[in-house]
């Protein structure tokens, strides 16, 4: 049984009616990052109460996935056991803030070689939001319908650059829900609204968890899969 400090509930494949996880294990620190893939919507509420939440303790039965094309990857087994929330979200923003000033690195040099990694003062240089060219045949009141990158550099200046867009791709969900719901209801205030954002980002403390997938032409990929924003309180 793991105990999973739960840090990211990102976007899987449109076929999946669920989230991807990424959680530390809290118990073993030596096991790092986990990352769940895809994880079904029953296991997300069960008897009508949310078992998984951000910065909450979801308690799990792991088995690691053999199939995946990377390390840290497993799956949840229900048998026996069904996940369940042993304790609640961290909502001081002192707490979080160290939790992910703990858990964060400076550079973008230093996720080499790992598959996921949290990057502190990250300097934000645009959002961009959009319907996904490709999608057609989808309901826009699904994130899946939209496309969301974040063009950003570290505190140094390093970025990704990929051929394929501007930025790096976001599959926060509760981020993506938030441009999803403005632009179905007040498309207009867009510009205005990712003014504010970027502005409330840049004078607090920043935090973008990035997880890396394996593509055959870059090696990996980088994708932001939470993104955190926590505002600049003095410890009591």
């Amino acid at each position: 049984m793991a105990k999973l400090l739960v840090l990211s509930l990102a976007e899987t494949t449109r076929q999946v009616n669920g989230y991807a996880v990424i959680a530390r294990n809290i118990e073993n620190q030596d096991s790092g990052w986990v990352i769940i893939p895809s994880l079904p919507e029953q296991q997300l509420n069960i008897d009508g109460k949310n078992q998984w939440d951000i910065f909450a303790v979801t308690e799990a039965d792991l088995e690691i996935d053999y199939s995946a094309n990377r390390n840290e990857v497993y799956n949840v087994k229900t048998i026996s056991y069904l996940p369940s929330m042993i304790k609640k979200s961290i909502t001081d923003n002192v707490n979080r803030n160290k939790l992910l000033e703990y858990l964060s690195c400076d550079t973008i040099p230093e996720l080499s070689g790992h598959w996921v990694g949290i990057l502190k003062d990250c300097i934000i240089d645009d959002i961009i939001f959009r319907k996904k060219s490709h999608e057609n045949n989808l309901d826009p009141r699904q994130t899946f319908y939209w496309e969301c990158r974040i063009v950003f550099s570290d505190s140094v200046g390093n970025r990704w650059q990929y051929n394929i867009a501007p930025g790096v791709a976001c599959k926060d969900m509760r981020f993506k829900a938030y441009w999803k719901d403005l632009f179905l209801t007040n498309r207009d205030a867009f510009e205005e609204k990712k003014e504010k954002w970027i502005n409330y980002m840049r004078k607090n403390h920043s935090y973008l968890l990035i997880e890396f997938i394996p593509n055959d032409f870059y090696g990996t990929i980088a994708m932001v899969s939470g993104v955190f924003c926590i505002k600049n309180e003095e410890e009591k």
